[in-house]
């Protein structure tokens, strides 16, 4: 049975990592003149507050959406539509729906960067839901970042979930890692379109702490443009038993009126 349990928490693994762009605040003036008297008039036009979630790579104005198709080699083809549901200064949620299961996932802005306010629940969202409760996951702790505020190639950063859950009667613990490195641009290609789009290298490593083991792996590499998101992605898992591979293409953008 605890090998069943640590089986559905590799399932962490197996989803995409959502990350997308967005125009930062546009300021500037407007420059006008009198023909009578020739006189200069400037008339400046206010200038936006900068907002703690202003990120190249993620934009998050309610009603920004994507809508991306995927398969793996574990479940076959599958689709998935991310829909801001709402923004603020400081947070935005994400309303995520995997083939037709739906679910919520919350970010906190940072100084430095985005942070998703919950793992456990962008990874294995759809999962969960689908479960009706049989399996439990809880976040207890939660570090790092997800996506920096600026990124440039060469720049690596981590975050690191900790998590407890049970199910039938078993209970364990354990550590998700994720580390990041941006590699570089590169011209990328999907079904909505090509794009000059960063490249991230990432790894997540899945430790179950009762175990004092590394459980195993997962890498994926993901393509983001700016002000556009995630084009692209291929996965590998590095799981025992769990082996399989995907991958997640944009069919289209739909940026918030």
């Amino acid at each position: 049975m605890v090998k069943k349990f640590t089986f559905i928490v590799t399932a962490i693994v197996l989803s995409m990592l959502v990350l997308s762009s967005c125009n930062l605040p546009i300021k500037g003036a407007i420059n006008s003149q009198t023909p009578a008297s020739n006189i200069n008039t400037i008339i400046n036009t206010p200038t936006p507050v900068p907002s703690l979630c202003d990120n190249l790579y993620y934009p998050n104005s309610t009603g920004d959406t994507w809508e991306y198709k995927g398969n793996t080699s574990a479940t076959g083809a599958y689709t998935r539509t991310d829909t801001i549901s709402n923004s603020g200064a400081e947070s935005f949620s994400v309303q995520s729906t995997t083939s037709g299961v739906s679910y919520t996932v919350d970010y906190s802005c940072t100084e430095a960067g985005l942070l998703v306010a919950n793992p456990i629940q962008q990874y294995l969202g759809a999962i969960l839901t689908s479960l009706n409760g049989q399996v439990n996951l809880n976040l207890t702790s939660n570090s790092g970042i997800s996506l920096p505020t600026k990124i440039s190639p060469g720049d690596s950063w981590q975050q690191i979930a900790e998590w407890e859950g049970s199910a039938q009667g078993y209970s364990a613990n354990g550590k998700l890692v994720f580390d990041y490195t941006a590699t570089g641009f590169e011209t990328i290609t999907a079904p909505s379109g090509t794009f000059d789009a960063m490249r991230v290298n990432t790894t997540i490593r899945i430790e179950i702490s009762d175990f004092r083991i590394l459980y195993g792996t997962y890498g994926i590499t993901t393509w983001m443009a700016p002000n556009v998101g995630i084009i692209k992605s291929e996965g590998t898992s590095n799981v025992p038993n769990v082996d399989f591979a995907d991958s997640l293409e944009l069919t289209r953008f739909a940026p918030s009126p």
